[in-house]
């Protein structure tokens, strides 16, 4: 079953969330000891919203095709985070692994049932 317009939004949106939560975790550790814990507990509950999300997801598609899209759309995202936001290097092996993982969904959408 191919993935529908109004799912593939879905899917990006609950990706831009898990994006948040990823930013505020991120925040939390760069603070020292564990003063970052309100963004930490945040970044938490983030995550946690978007379980209806995935639930609704879940009815319809298989988990390893959407959590194969989620995954890879997520590092994709969390890679530009990284890079832009929080200014970190990436090696020539880290974006050859970025690449392949991408050319994974390509191929997983190609030949999905």
């Amino acid at each position: 079953m191919a993935i529908r317009y109004k799912w593939l939004l879905l899917l990006v949106v609950l990706e831009l969330i898990s994006l948040l939560a990823d930013y505020l975790i991120k925040k939390a550790s760069l603070q020292p000891g564990l003063s970052g814990w309100k963004a930490l507990l945040m970044g938490g509950i983030v995550y946690g919203s978007t379980a209806l999300g995935w639930f609704y997801m879940m009815r319809s598609y298989k988990l390893f095709t959407i959590g194969a899209l989620h995954s890879v759309g997520v590092i994709a995202l969390s890679v530009l985070l990284s890079l832009i936001v929080f200014k970190e290097k990436m090696s020539m092996g880290e974006f050859v692994g970025l690449g392949l993982g991408l050319a994974s969904i390509v191929l997983l959408l190609r030949f999905q049932e």
